[in-house]
């Protein structure tokens, strides 16, 4: 099925890109496209007006600022498992998107497009929350930022305002002894992920966790109990209350989310140990 007509625009400017973005009426941003040009042409999104973002000059930026970790809206997800300052500095990035799809979806797929569609499944939307990152967008009237832990407000759903762009998520300089690991089940390999753990624990005794399709939004435990005493994480998720779906049962998430859990947590400490012996 093709998707019905829309009008085309490609901005050479963030500015122009928000200028256009403000207009409304069904006006959508394009970035990689994975997700957005399917369900247009299957007819559940149908745009009046597409902004194309792939020519804006500098969202594809990626770079350390002060300790932080700056990635432009633009840059590609496999960027992200190649760069070799993220793979020192930032693993839980790389782990998570090490899960994403195959190489030519994660060549044009990007990093503000995963975290803007919000999709339940998506693995970076947990990798943000579990670092504490913060979102930067742009409309015609401004800028301002979002914290990730608060960003995300259900299935496709996000704090993003009607005309604001995504342009930049900054994440944190990681803190010092710490370690992150991520575990993911599928129905099939590259599949989307039925159930994902995220963990970045410190050798201080903090353990941050967060568990994908357990919630209509990545969420998020302190789960530094856990670390001393493993039964803790039992009752940790006692309460988390998934739904079922056409490939697996609420019951079946239930079951798998501790195990998970624990192997995120046990390969983030160890991570953790092995980088402060380095």
């Amino acid at each position: 099925m093709k998707p019905p007509p829309f009008e085309y625009h490609a901005p050479a400017t963030v500015e122009e890109a928000v200028q256009l973005l403000g207009a409304g009426n069904g006006t959508y941003a394009l970035a990689g496209g994975q997700s957005l040009l399917q369900l247009m042409k299957l007819r559940q999104l149908k745009p009046s007006a597409l902004v194309d973002l792939n020519g804006v000059s500098g969202l594809d930026a990626l770079e350390e600022r002060d300790g932080e970790l700056h990635v432009g809206a633009l840059v590609r997800q496999q960027r992200l498992l190649d760069d070799e300052l993220i793979a020192a500095s930032w693993p839980l990035l790389r782990e998570a998107v090490s899960f994403v799809g195959y190489k030519e979806t994660r060549r044009r797929g990007t990093i503000g497009g995963s975290l803007a569609f919000a999709a339940p499944w998506a693995e970076l939307t947990a990798a943000a929350v579990a670092l504490d990152a913060a979102i930067d967008v742009r409309s015609a009237t401004g800028e301002r930022t979002i914290q990730a832990r608060s960003f995300f407000r259900g299935p496709g759903k996000t704090t993003l305002e009607p005309g604001e762009l995504l342009v930049r998520v900054r994440f944190p300089a990681p803190a010092a002894r710490s370690g992150a690991g991520f575990h993911e089940v599928s129905a099939r390999y590259r599949d989307y992920c039925q159930l994902a753990a995220a963990a970045v624990v410190s050798l201080d005794g903090t353990a941050a966790l967060v568990l994908l399709r357990v919630a209509p939004t990545p969420f998020l435990f302190d789960a530094s109990s856990a670390l001393e005493d493993e039964g803790a994480l039992e009752g940790l998720l006692a309460g988390i209350e998934p739904e079922d779906d056409v490939e697996v049962s609420a019951a079946h998430r239930r079951r798998v989310a501790p195990v998970l859990a624990r192997r995120a947590l046990r390969d983030a400490l160890a991570h953790a140990r092995q980088r402060e012996k380095a």
